[in-house]
């Protein structure tokens, strides 16, 4: 089983949702055992736990006596969680009480901090393997669906209901021109229309990248999912897509394939009526709160930064149902396509004998995850452990195409290592900043490959679009990339001692025309888009199908009293003792 430390701690952690050790709200390393062996469903050692620690035991004994008020739940959950904080592996003593203690103390939290506690009890339960069935089967009173029940009564506060069939969620009938791109939508609809039969009539796809100036043919160098499955499908699949911004804004499909803004958003609007799939993009975006209380049947995801087997299993008990990073093949859309193909053209036209310049590119934003201060630092002549393998690589350009993503710290580091490497005169490094399409495409055609060397990836579109350039790769493991591609480059382990010898082979390699070819033709015969994404619409089917669906969320006034049989109201009216510890909590 793949441990949560390199697999989803460590890719939610670094991806900046208080994840990894972060997000079950500790500091120091106490999530690693979270994702060892799966737990058994519901009896011997967990159980044990629970019943000989004093701390599980309180809370379970004021659980059953919750309608007589006898006992104090908040008060018992409130001591669970200061004792969690000093001593993560109380999470191994009793994972279901830990995690019902997370959500008891979520009640009548000011939003900010029951966000973060029910945050904490989500990232727990779907992050250790084997945990789902196992609560089902066990004592505790708490599920995924209450999770989500509370998250809902929150939401739904100050926001209105938005209906399928309401006129304001209609989308727009104004005309649209050709720079839209309707002719190239409504084209591509009807050379594949009807290719796959789904059986679900309603998809929202969460977080997907869209472009406005775009509304019709995908522009974007992302997924074109939701395109897609118009082109594939027809248009009594009702397509929807809530985007990346703040307000998380709603598009609605028209029947000519285009996506057209409802001008309202998940900020301040719910769904009442129910998606048959909802399709979410990034793992991360899973945990939103908005996110949690779409009303769906059922929910796909992808990508999840290498979950173990275990893990996925883990979340497929929960519904939601995970495409693998390395799954698919990713072709560019049609428009960078064209780009790169013109660009690729353009160099053999030019140098028919040398068509390749000694230059390698890094394409991707400059952050952590991307491991650009990884790579740099192995470049460096002075301290190296193999200098000889650094001289190799004597008059190699290295552009590093991409913007500085938000930590200033990282991007002056890889500025400053920049620096050091050029100042030693053997490898030239250039900072590129963010570039245009066109830019890039000539920048992918000119390199003799392209390098990533990713801590945290997840099958990178960059890596698709320099094969149709002729272009290879040198990435790590990490980068996720299919196994069906692999041959087509260096899939190296991430050591950095040996990074400079085996760039240096890399190039030479390169320069000695080793790859004859082979990116591009496979680019040309295998990177389909209608190809890639039927495998992507014909998985969703299948798993709308056959996975486990969601539970609606608990229809009542007073969830957790109707879990417990009562009581919960009295409980919070109580004032007391309960307001004291939510002092104590939020002064933590």
């Amino acid at each position: 089983a793949g441990g949560l430390g390199p697999a989803l701690g460590g890719a939610l952690g670094a991806l900046g949702l208080a994840g990894g050790a972060a997000a079950a709200g500790r500091g120091g390393g106490g999530l690693g055992a979270v994702g060892g062996a799966p737990l058994s469903g519901g009896g011997g050692g967990e159980q044990d736990g629970c019943a000989k620690n004093p701390l599980f035991a309180t809370l379970h004994g004021a659980l059953q006596k919750l309608a007589l008020l006898e006992q104090d739940p908040v008060e018992a959950s409130f001591q669970i969680h200061a004792a969690w904080e000093e001593d993560p592996s109380l999470f191994d003593v009793c994972p279901a009480g830990l995690i019902t203690a997370l959500v008891y103390l979520s009640i009548a939290q000011e939003r900010e901090w029951k966000y973060r506690l029910l945050h904490r009890a989500t990232y727990l339960l779907y992050a250790t393997p084997g945990l789902a069935k196992s609560m089902l089967a066990g004592r505790w009173p708490m599920s995924d669906r209450l999770i989500r029940t509370m998250y809902h009564n929150s939401e739904v506060l100050g926001r209105a209901p938005l209906r399928f069939a309401a006129p304001e969620a209609q989308p727009s009938t104004t005309r649209l021109g050709a720079e839209s791109g309707v002719d190239e939508a409504v084209g591509l609809s009807m050379q594949n229309m009807n290719t796959v039969k789904v059986h679900f009539t309603r998809v929202l796809f969460y977080h997907f990248y869209h472009q406005d100036r775009s509304p019709c043919a995908c522009r974007t160098r992302s997924w074109c999912l939701p395109h897609w499955t118009r082109h594939l499908t027809n248009h009594t699949v009702d397509i929807w897509l809530a985007a990346r911004d703040e307000q998380k804004t709603l598009y609605r499909m028209d029947r000519s394939g285009c996506l057209r803004s409802l001008n309202r958003g998940l900020s301040m609007h719910h769904f009442a009526d129910t998606f048959d799939v909802v399709f979410v993009f990034e793992i991360n975006a899973l945990m939103h709160p908005q996110c949690r209380v779409l009303p769906a049947r059922r929910i796909l995801l992808y990508p999840t930064f290498d979950l173990s087997d275990e893990q996925m299993s883990n979340f497929e008990e929960l519904g939601v149902s995970v495409l693998a990073d390395d799954a698919i093949l990713k072709p560019p859309n049609p428009a960078m396509r064209a780009l790169l193909e013109e660009a690729a053209a353009g160099r053999k036209a030019m140098s028919p004998d040398r068509p390749k310049d000694k230059l390698m590119l890094f394409p991707a934003d400059i952050r952590p995850l991307k491991g650009q201060v990884d790579f740099l630092q192995a470049l460096l002549f002075e301290g190296a452990q193999r200098p000889s393998a650094v001289q190799r690589l004597r008059g190699l350009t290295i552009v590093i195409a991409g913007g500085c993503d938000g930590n200033q710290t990282y991007c002056h580091e890889v500025v400053d290592l920049t620096q050091r490497v050029n100042s030693e005169g053997l490898v030239n490094i250039v900072v590129a900043d963010q570039l245009k399409d066109e830019e890039l495409a000539q920048l992918y055609a000119a390199a003799l490959g392209v390098v990533l060397y990713s801590r945290v990836d997840c099958n990178p579109r960059a890596v698709y679009e320099a094969l149709v350039t002729n272009t290879p790769f040198f990435v790590t493991e990490r980068t996720r990339l299919p196994p069906l591609v692999q041959h087509l480059g260096v899939v190296g382990d991430g050591d950095v001692s040996r990074l400079p010898e085996e760039l240096a082979e890399f190039v030479g390699f390169c320069e000695a025309g080793g790859f004859a070819g082979r990116a591009a033709d496979f680019a040309k015969k295998h990177l389909s888009e209608a190809q890639a994404y039927r495998m992507v619409v014909e998985w969703m089917d299948e798993k709308y199908l056959s996975g486990k669906a969601l539970d609606h969320v608990i229809r009542s006034e007073d969830a957790l009293s109707g879990a417990m049989g009562g009581g919960l109201t009295s409980l919070l009216g109580a004032g007391g003792a309960a307001g004291g510890l939510f002092g104590n909590l939020a002064g933590r």
